[in-house]
């Protein structure tokens, strides 16, 4: 009997196992924490948004397009459903996110333990793997408490640095380059963005509707629509973290990087003169702050009053129409400088790793037969939507479908 061996237990590493173990492998997790698959509690705000009917190599960050496309059409959006309805799970769409029903990332957890339990996976819990090498035609591995293993195959799905405390460094990279593989710098994505331009402590805890539009160098690269969440350093909220992985290679390049948020993006700039120059004829008595109160959050329209050189307290009479008009449009085109992305601690993915040329179509090394990497470790990210869990199950489904078949007649 073929054994496989898998480094890390999350969404990749439960998925390659199941599918080994279901090919008649003898499976082994190494999972360095006390449980298998915490990550996934704390997905889609522990609704576990597993993937997205609109599904894409476009929607990724990769060195290869090709090569994305290729591994998402071997287990695409529906082989998903498909796998998770055959565990038993009932599934809901909503809007194209797809979710289980009852909203519970606990569910969809269970049902894949349960299923490594019901293939007889043996999970070994608090087993910190410390060094892998190839050994002939076997794979040694060893762990912190000084335990060592041997496989026919390896899978690495240890994971990337997102959400771990800066002193606790994910060793999943390390392991890869132990294999000669290369590794790209990594940067977190699916982050938040710090920030200069306003009083951002004035406004934090503001969410708005917006579009905002990234400039790298001043020119226009990337656009998004969504919720923006004004922190007391920059902003957050999804039309942030879109953006996060760019934004932060471009910083690290030396780039200019800056945004432009447009907080009321359904209303053009006619139809914005066309509701204020009325106001200005039957209002001009009120303040500033007064004639504002019904465009946008309260604390937010005291901050553009603001940076438009007026005076909350100053009516409106006082200054012309001219300035007046001028600071409601700024609403469309608030301009901020970003000057860092938060850390991986705040990150929900890593963006970067294992460099796809290094792998085969089935995520195999090509120097290291036997070798497989999946997950976080492979230089593809995703963006808000069930992507990254989607790459996670696929590139498990992947390895685990080749390192349980290699070898057989």
């Amino acid at each position: 009997m073929k054994t496989v061996g898998i480094v890390g237990g999350g969404a990749s590493g439960m998925m390659a196992a199941i599918v080994a173990a279901k090919n008649g492998a003898k499976v082994t997790i190494l999972e360095k924490n006390d449980r298998v698959g915490k990550k996934i509690l704390s997905t889609g705000n522990g609704r576990c948004n597993f993937s997205n009917l609109s599904l894409s190599e476009n929607y990724y960050y990769t060195d290869d397009d090709g090569f994305l496309k290729k591994a998402l059409n071997k287990f695409n959006n529906q082989d998903l459903i498909f796998f998770f309805t055959e565990l038993g799970l009932l599934i809901k769409d909503k809007n194209g996110y797809l979710y289980p029903a009852c909203e519970q990332a606990s569910t969809v957890l269970d049902l894949l333990r349960l299923a490594l339990s019901s293939r007889k996976v043996e999970v070994k819990t608090d087993a910190k793997v410390v060094s892998a090498a190839k050994k002939g035609n076997k794979f040694k591995v060893k762990t912190a408490d000084g335990s060592e293993y041997e496989f026919d195959s390896l899978i690495l799905s240890a994971g990337g640095l997102a959400g771990l405390p800066e002193k606790e460094k994910a060793n999943g990279y390390d392991l890869c380059k132990a294999f000669d593989l290369k590794v790209t710098k990594l940067y977190p994505a699916l982050t938040q963005l710090h920030c200069e331009g306003m009083n951002f402590k004035a406004v934090s805890g503001v969410k708005s509707d917006c579009e905002l539009f990234l400039f790298v160098n001043d020119e226009l690269v990337m656009k998004q629509g969504g919720e923006v969440l004004f922190t007391d350093y920059g902003i957050s909220g999804i039309v942030s973290m879109q953006v996060s992985h760019y934004a932060a290679e471009c910083l690290d390049a030396g780039s200019k990087v800056s945004v432009v948020l447009d907080l009321l993006p359904g209303f053009d700039e006619e139809a914005l003169r066309g509701f204020i120059i009325p106001k200005l004829l039957l209002d001009e008595d009120k303040t500033a702050e007064e004639f504002f109160t019904g465009l946008l959050n309260k604390k937010l329209n005291t901050e553009i009053i603001k940076l438009n050189g007026l005076k909350p307290s100053e009516k409106i009479g006082n200054y012309s129409q001219e300035e007046i008009i001028k600071a409601v449009l700024s609403v469309k085109e608030l301009m901020l400088n970003v000057t860092a992305t938060n850390g991986f601690e705040s990150a929900q993915v890593t963006g970067g790793g294992v460099v796809t040329s290094e792998l085969s179509e089935d995520l195999e090394s090509i120097d290291n037969k036997g070798l497989y990497v999946t997950g976080e470790l492979v230089n593809v990210d995703g963006i808000c939507g069930g992507y990254n869990l989607q790459w996670a199950f696929t590139s498990g489904y992947i390895a685990g479908t080749a390192a349980s078949n290699e070898g057989k007649e």
